[in-house]
This record gives structure tokens, sequence and C-alpha cells, in this order.
């Protein structure tokens, strides 16, 4: 456990510290990634962390996911920040970068602005960055969750930010993300973002281009 937070840890290497963090669904998708991340780049630790209220390999992190429903609270939030301080201060390392998907990378996008200088490179993907806009599309609201747009304005400036999606993604759609990486240019961060071709909000489409992604900054 790393606090209040579970995860599997994959590689040895100390140039990256390397947080995997997983979507709504569940952390098992994403697990082949991680291991693949690892294999990738030898000379940096993966941790594939289970967020909030879900499991990985029988252990079950600390908080509710509220049947994957308004679950990205100030709770939650805050018991993930935890957990990757315990992994930042277990491994050593010389950046820490954490690599999200969907849920995940909402939470990632509030923890760059509530924890500053937590993390160094962040890899989010099919990020719903505005999450009332992104709510008032899919039809039910989330009001006890955070949402990153509204912590911009604290995020440091020598953290970069990647956002990532799909360009035929329907649930989380590219418009969150370009919109959101505009707003953080707009006050001098280091952001960009990247549309991918013929992939949608599935994993699946994205983990090849994610990967080089991730092992660009990891290795940069």
């Amino acid at each position: 456990m790393f606090g209040p937070i579970s995860g599997q840890v994959h590689g040895t290497g100390a140039k990256a510290l390397v947080i995997v963090l997983h979507g709504d669904s569940g952390p098992d998708y994403i697990t082949s990634f991680a291991a693949d991340l690892a294999r990738r780049n030898p000379q940096s630790t993966v941790i594939q962390m289970a967020r909030p209220g879900y499991s990985i390999a029988g252990r079950r992190s600390k908080g509710s996911n509220s049947g994957s429903r308004d679950h990205y609270t100030k709770q939650n939030n805050n018991l993930l920040a935890q957990g990757i301080s315990a992994a930042s201060q277990a491994y050593p390392h010389n950046r820490l970068v954490v690599v999200a998907h969907s849920g995940g990378a909402a939470q990632t996008g509030t923890l760059l602005g509530t924890v500053p200088g937590l993390i160094d490179i962040a890899v989010m993907v099919s990020g719903p960055f505005d999450i009332p806009r992104w709510r008032a599309s899919r039809g039910t609201p989330w009001p006890k969750s955070q949402s990153p747009i509204r912590y911009l304005d604290q995020i440091p400036r020598q953290t970069k930010i990647i956002a990532v999606t799909g360009q035929q993604d329907s649930n989380t759609q590219p418009g969150l993300a370009r919109d959101y990486v505009a707003k953080a240019q707009a006050r001098g961060l280091n952001a960009t973002f990247t549309a991918i071709p013929n992939a949608g909000h599935s994993f699946r489409s994205l983990k090849e281009p994610v990967l080089a992604i991730a092992t660009r900054e990891i290795q940069s």
C-alpha cells in the first residue's frame, strides 16, 4: 500500500517514477499498459494504482467510488494525493510522471492545482476537464466532483501538461481537452493537446500512441 492507496509495482529504475491511473470501470484494463510501459523504460519505476474505492491484486484503496458516480470528490482526490506522495517518498526518482485515463485524468488534473509541485509531468488521456460541461452532455450532474479546469490558476509554471483524446471520443469529447489546454496556455502554462485519429474513448484504441507519448516524456 502507498498510504491509503493500493498499487502494483513494475520495475526498479530511478530516472522517473511513473504512476498509472485507470478510468471509472476499474484498473484491470490498464494493467498490460503499465507492464508494457515498464518494459520500454527499464530505467524507471512504474506503479499502477487503484483509485479510491477500487481494488488491485486483492487490495482495496480507501475511499468510495460511489458506484462509479460523482466520485472525483475532494476527499477522494486528497486520498489519491496521499498515495502518490507516499510512492514519491518511497522510490527515488528524478521526475514524477502520471499517466491517467478518463476519471484518473480528471483527478490528476485537479491535483495539479490543489497539490502544486507533486506531479512534474501529467499525461492525461480522455480527460473530462470541465466536469459541469461534461456531465451536461451525459445528462446527470456530478455536484460533488472537483473540476480540473477550476484549478488552472494554481498550477506551477514548471509543470508539464499533456492532454490526449481520441478524435472519435463521444464520451469525453475532444473539445473538453482542447479548451482546457487553450486556457492553460493563456495562463502561460506548458500545455499541449493531441487528438488521436481513429480512436474513441476506449483505452484499447489509445494504448500504442499513449505508450509512445509517455515513453518520450520519461526519456526526455
